[in-house]
């Protein structure tokens, strides 16, 4: 039997991410696509495609054909604009026989907007942080003593840290919301930053992974540098939060530990940047999210391997170089 073909779009950076799962889809096949001829990430793999962007108004419809053109079985994406897009189009790629590894689009939906995930938090009892969706409430609670300066201010959708800025005082608050009315404010945290890499079974819906990391240096809004943590409250309190919560596969929280409180900050439904820190511990540890995937890519549930993992170990991000020639890039296809 033939193991599954799982395509990997908007590969982007992310060529070690690439790798872990070529290794592990040994008996599968593993390809990779990009609007960009020029992304590293395609050239881990034998097969990479060139595709529309994805606000191409065509670009699903690509997709679906070139899956069905190329026997793709699996699809999945690594950045936060595309799940939606993939999520709303399951049906018809299931239609295909393909699985879209991603979680439901009302599930992708609550994670994308800041001040939904909020509100969703308040009525689970998970603490977050103060966020404020308008200048008026802001300088309301402000005033009461409930919130102070200095405070967060980023787009209410968004990742990766774009236009996320700390902010000194309430008149330039007031001066981003002249500038952009889709902003939130957000109590400033101050405390131990952690990062949390999960799995939850495409099968039988359990978290059968989790894995912490000390937060320690970030670039471009992805962790550089961390150190891991082993620590049962955490391990207790992410299973608390994904409960019917509707998010499957491989997750990346950010949190906080204010003062022994534990504080959701956001939810990727996703890898997350920091992933490779986990990986590292594979093979004895139970954190192999690929392999986990492919199981369930083979209709195999995965079994619960939580905190098998040794702490103080650290990750220290450093650069690698892929070279291609002009001849390579005229015969990618397209």
């Amino acid at each position: 039997m033939q193991g599954p073909h799982l395509l990997i779009t908007s590969a982007g950076r992310r060529a070690k991410l690439v790798e872990y799962f070529v290794n592990e889809f040994k008996t599968g096949r593993v390809s990779t696509a990009d609007c960009n001829p020029l992304a590293p990430a395609l050239y881990m793999t034998d097969q990479h495609y060139i595709v529309p962007r994805i606000d191409e108004v065509d670009y699903i419809d690509h997709l679906l054909q070139l899956c069905q053109a190329e026997g793709v079985t699996a699809i999945m994406s690594l950045i936060d604009p595309e799940l939606g897009l993939l999520a709303q189009a399951a049906e018809r790629f299931e239609a295909l026989g393909v699985t879209v590894v991603v979680s439901p689009s009302e599930a992708c939906q609550l994670c994308f907007d800041k001040y939904t995930m909020y509100e969703y938090c308040l009525g689970q009892g998970i603490a977050h942080a103060r966020t404020y969706q308008a200048l008026e409430p802001f300088r309301e609670a402000l005033s009461l003593g409930e919130v102070h300066l200095p405070v967060f201010v980023k787009p209410r959708s968004g990742s990766a840290s774009i236009e996320v800025r700390q902010v000194e005082t309430f008149e330039e608050v007031e001066q981003l919301f002249l500038k952009n009315t889709d902003l939130i404010v957000q109590e400033l945290l101050v405390g131990q930053e952690l990062g949390v890499d999960a799995y939850v079974d495409l099968i039988s819906g359990q978290v059968t992974s989790i894995f912490i990391k000390e937060k320690l240096t970030m670039r471009a809004g992805e962790t550089d540098k961390s150190r891991s943590v082993v620590r049962e409250d955490v391990f207790e309190w992410i299973e608390h939060v994904l409960e019917d919560s509707g998010l499957v596969g491989p997750l990346d929280f950010d949190l906080f530990d204010v003062a022994g409180t534990l504080y959701l900050s956001e939810i990727n439904p996703r890898f997350g940047g920091g992933y490779p820190h986990a990986y590292a511990y594979a093979c004895a540890c139970g954190v192999n999210f690929p392999a986990q995937l492919f199981r369930n890519l083979l209709h195999q549930a995965n079994l619960p391997q939580i905190g098998q993992y040794a702490g103080d170990l650290y990750m220290l991000k450093h650069d690698a170089v892929t070279l291609i020639s002009a001849v390579e890039l005229q015969h990618i296809k397209r």
